[in-house]
């Protein structure tokens, strides 16, 4: 008898701290924490249109969510697991049970799974507070544009990004294909001469923009339980030891 409360108070504590991870491999990805790793919310998303004109049809943006399921190799124009931000397209995911943060050394932290048929140029940021209150820029090794494909990224080089730092947020922005008069060609594409027939071009017609089929905290700690649900968990262990208590009596 005298053992039963400090062990409901170990079990209310184990229970605060949340279920143990369960580690997994995502396409050729490990991730530590398993599935809790992977966004769980459009924050939002703003379609952008397609080359030629148009909007993408595969603006479903829940498809961004969860473990990544569609490969790189997803038929085009399918919409099978993935949303396409369009050209200039800006799609927000928020990690709910979980929080990326930074591992203090030059590893990845962030994977962003994307696809398309050819190279696609986009921007990404992670977003901090409640409400992402303070944006930060990331970057690889070309620097803070990426180039489509599935694209892993450190978090610790982002200027202003500091060792404790929980981010909710990440923020992925399509850059739109444009014509560079000075050069006569395409500007965040794949080099093709401005005003050439458009069935001449790398084909992404209405499915224009990088395709997203999942974005995973590789460097992720639990959410922290809200105190009324933490509450309701303590108030559950202690109930179940009077109950005990009155059994043995």
């Amino acid at each position: 008898m005298t053992h039963a409360l400090p062990a409901a108070l170990l079990g209310a504590a184990c229970l605060l701290a949340g279920q143990s991870a369960t580690a997994s491999t995502v396409y050729g990805i490990d991730f530590p924490a398993g599935d809790i790793s992977f966004a769980d919310r459009v924050a939002s998303f703003t379609p952008g249109f397609g080359f030629g004109g148009g909007v993408a049809p595969c603006t479903d943006a829940s498809n961004a969510l969860g473990v990544a399921s569609a490969g790189p190799d997803s038929s085009l124009g399918e919409c099978n697991g993935y949303v396409s931000l369009g050209e200039g397209g800006m799609l927000t995911l928020q990690f709910t049970d979980n929080l990326l943060i930074p591992s203090g050394d030059s590893t990845n932290d962030l994977q962003v799974f994307a696809g398309g048929d050819h190279d696609e140029h986009f921007m990404v940021w992670i977003g901090i507070g409640d409400s992402a209150d303070t944006w930060f820029k990331l970057s690889g090794a070309e620097g803070d544009i990426f180039y489509g494909g599935s694209t892993g990224i450190d978090i610790d080089s982002a200027e202003g990004v500091l060792p404790g730092m929980k981010f909710s947020y990440v923020a992925i922005y399509d850059l739109p294909r444009y014509c560079n008069p000075e050069t006569g060609l395409m500007e965040w594409s794949v080099g093709e001469a401005c005003g050439v027939d458009i069935a001449h071009l790398p084909y992404d017609g209405p499915w224009a923009g990088v395709d997203i089929y999942g974005v995973g905290a590789i460097t992720t700690v639990p959410a922290p339980i809200p105190l009324p649900a933490a509450g309701l968990m303590l108030a559950s262990a202690l109930g179940g030891l009077v109950a005990l208590r009155r059994r043995r009596g």
